[in-house]
């Protein structure tokens, strides 16, 4: 079956443009242990990784390198202790961050709505890097997410809860008959286990919600895009994942699967369904509070 054409890098590049999210500041404390400070500028927490290439009379928590994650605002992040009381000591670090919570675990096995309007006819599809399009034979299987394609223009809808935590709403997507654009309007969702979900192909200036807002599955974000694509009115959507490799961090799209009229499908192949928004997956990760809430509200 034929796939998308797009590049990778519209999900996975977005970090370039916040370098400046995360700064570190450190201080000594009269123990002379020297403490370190993140200051995290973001709605949503980033983990950093502290290298340290030199080091005297004093113990790193985790040997050469350290791991940190930084929550929103000023934190405490790493300690370093002196070996030896009473003597002299140095150290020299740089540090690497990326968005998310590197050590963050799902209290539930999560469900994934298909982010339209319930009701919605939807044909699903897995997206294709541009690499493997043109030769690159390593870039095939590679997986870059999933497109839902719909007759008409839907609303765009929260697959599942979540923090709103980046979004780019005001490129105007000119052309006809188009595979892809180098930018496209996006809205970014950040879960409690750590991981994100990103859409994109939206209609410009029709967001719904702002950054650092919490949104549950079903909530409107946006209206759909895609009319002057090769395939028409669509949304796509990747997940993605912080994970360490070795001494940096990197973001690793990863597959999930989708609540159906069908049941639990994981697009491995091109797919026609409706799209269900059922009780049990909307109220899933709620807290005791938000469902109270939810359930007064009905």
């Amino acid at each position: 079956m034929t796939k998308l054409v797009l590049f990778i890098y519209l999900f996975l590049s977005c970090t370039s443009a916040l370098f400046a999210q995360i700064t570190i500041e450190t201080e000594r404390d009269k123990e002379n242990n020297v403490i370190f400070y993140a200051t995290n500028l973001a709605e949503i927490p980033y983990s950093v990784v502290l290298n340290f290439s030199q080091i005297q009379n004093l113990t790193t928590p985790a040997g050469g390198n350290t791991t940190v994650v930084a929550n929103p605002g000023r934190t405490k992040v790493a300690t370093l202790s002196p070996t030896l009381a009473g003597q002299g000591s140095s150290y020299r670090y740089s540090y690497s961050f990326a968005k998310g919570n590197v050590y963050a675990k799902t209290k539930v096995n999560p469900a994934y709505l298909v982010p339209v309007s319930e009701g919605t006819v939807v044909k699903a599809v897995l997206n294709n890097p541009l690499e493997a399009t043109v030769g690159n034979e390593s870039a095939k299987g590679s997986y870059v997410g999933v497109s839902f394609m719909f007759d008409q223009p839907v609303e765009i809808v929260a697959p599942r809860k979540g923090i709103i935590a980046a979004m780019k709403m005001d490129a105007n997507v000119t052309g006809n008959n188009l595979s892809f654009v180098a930018e496209e309007n996006f809205i970014e969702i950040y879960h409690e286990d750590g991981t994100f979900t990103k859409l994109t192909v939206l209609k410009p200036g029709s967001e719904k919600v702002k950054v650092g807002q919490q949104v549950f599955p079903g909530e409107v974000l946006a209206e759909s895009g895609g009319e002057n694509y090769s395939q028409g009115p669509h949304v796509r959507m990747i997940n993605i994942k912080t994970v360490k490799d070795s001494d940096r961090l990197i973001h690793q799209p990863f597959p999930v699967s989708f609540v159906s009229d069908k049941g639990n499908v994981e697009i491995k192949q091109y797919i026609t369904f409706e799209v269900v928004h059922p009780e049990e997956v909307v109220v899933l990760e709620m807290s005791k509070r938000e469902l109270k809430t939810y359930q007064e509200g009905k």
